[in-house]
């Protein structure tokens, strides 16, 4: 976000700059026009371009969501199972620790 924030200050001090030099060297309407509309175009292409990562940023993000609440939901009695689970494990692996030495 920071980054946005960043590049919108780069292109208004860009587009100061401008101002400033198309007012130095007095171009016509047309020019001036013509400057505007590709300035314009620009803006869409970056506004595009911004709003279509945001986008897909957020449509990544529902799907990892989406994942996550598909999954069964692990029950109390399921979580005291692999608890006991575990315990049993380390003790079987205790034990042939021991048998080893």
């Amino acid at each position: 976000m920071i980054e946005f924030y960043e590049q919108q200050v780069l292109t208004v001090k860009q587009r100061l700059m401008d101002a400033k030099k198309v007012s130095n060297q007095n171009l016509g309407p047309d020019k001036m026009l013509e400057n505007l509309r590709s300035e314009t175009r620009k803006n869409r292409e970056l506004n595009n371009e911004i709003l279509g990562r945001e986008l897909n940023d957020k449509r990544e993000r529902l799907q990892r969501i989406e994942l996550l609440l598909q999954e069964p939901m692990t029950t109390q009695s399921e979580l005291e199972r692999l608890t006991n689970d575990v315990k049993r494990l380390q003790k079987d692996c205790m034990t042939l620790e021991d048998k080893l030495k």
